[in-house]
């Protein structure tokens, strides 16, 4: 096994670990102490997703809010619960969940007499979403949230770190940067782990457990997560100052990902050596096309237009960014 240690950190940890070292527990402790909140870590970003919808309450037949501008995996999670999607678009500015889309949305559930179990906000690929004007309106609903903090966990944001700003917090793991695997941050933490350590008892529950050299990855690389945002913030910054079609990033953007229409596609772009995503409208998805969808306005759908643009992941060596920037000057 090859193993390279970006950070001078991590290879000591993983080796402590496998001696016996209780490296779950600290990351949970480290996690808490970041972001205020208790956190139970978990094996996966999708089980912890899981998790924070279980403490929600969503049940079979309940509505669950949803951004459509985000990945794939995370509408599965709502859906293998039997939650039924109800999609948000994306504000134009933060490229997070529309404070507009979210008030309609919570009106027609309202008229129904069917108020959503969840309200699932996406710091989108880093991110960060209108919470002063988000969260007021779940509260006006009684409505519980859930912030999916995956890209930048635990750095950046405006006041709050990533991950605290709802009542329930998915933060992740990047497999690249990091061991992998999740947390889930609420007050309820005897019930998470209840639910996650597959202990006996009169409910459902699950082996979610992180394990442990996983877990000594993820709290070494903790230590570097605002490096780690920094480094890319200046990369975003960058590539904006030299592209005009490059989305501005916004206030406690941690510029993980650049949101760019490139004069070349994105094969160019991945045969040049670059992790580049497709920006995902899952309300376009066929198996979702009878799931109800509410826009930034009336007739005009913000992830929609986004079609033509492509997510470059801005954590990249210095030769890939001096290539990326050539290719956007041409």
């Amino acid at each position: 096994m090859l193993f390279i240690d970006r950070y001078g950190e991590s290879a000591a940890a993983a080796l402590d670990a496998l001696s016996g070292g209780g490296y779950a527990a600290r990351l949970e402790r480290e996690i808490e102490a970041r972001a205020g909140k208790p956190a139970v870590a978990v094996c996966s970003v999708d089980a912890a997703v899981h998790t924070a919808l279980h403490l929600c309450g969503v049940k079979d037949g309940d509505y669950v809010f949803l951004p459509s501008f985000t990945f794939y995996s995370y509408i599965a999670a709502a859906e293998n619960m039997g939650g039924v999607p109800v999609f948000l678009d994306c504000d134009p500015i933060t490229r997070c969940v529309s404070p507009a889309a979210l008030d309609a949305a919570l009106l027609w559930a309202e008229l129904q007499s069917k108020p959503p179990a969840a309200v699932v906000i996406d710091d989108a690929f880093g991110s960060v979403a209108d919470y002063d004007v988000l969260l007021p309106l779940c509260k006006a609903h009684n409505v519980p949230s859930v912030e999916l903090a995956v890209e930048g966990a635990l750095c950046g944001g405006r006041r709050v770190p990533r991950g605290a700003n709802c009542e329930f917090g998915v933060i992740g793991f990047d497999r690249t940067l990091y061991g992998g695997g999740g947390a889930v941050l609420c007050d309820e933490r005897a019930d998470a782990e209840m639910f996650t350590r597959a202990r006996y008892s009169d409910g459902e529950n699950h082996d979610y457990r992180l394990h442990n050299t996983v877990a000594a990855l993820d709290l070494a690389a903790v230590a570097v997560a605002e490096k780690i945002a920094k480094r890319a913030r200046r990369n975003l910054d960058a590539i904006c100052r030299e592209r005009e079609n490059v989305a501005k990033p916004t206030d406690g953007d941690c510029g993980k990902y650049a949101l760019c229409k490139p004069p070349c596609g994105v094969l160019a772009l991945r045969a040049a050596g670059f992790n580049v995503k497709r920006p995902p409208c899952v309300h376009k998805l066929p198996r979702y096309a009878s799931c109800a969808y509410f826009e930034h306005e009336p007739g005009y759908s913000v992830c929609e237009s986004f079609a033509d643009y492509c997510l470059v992941d801005m954590d990249m060596s210095v030769w890939a960014r001096l290539r990326l920037s050539k290719m956007l000057k041409e």
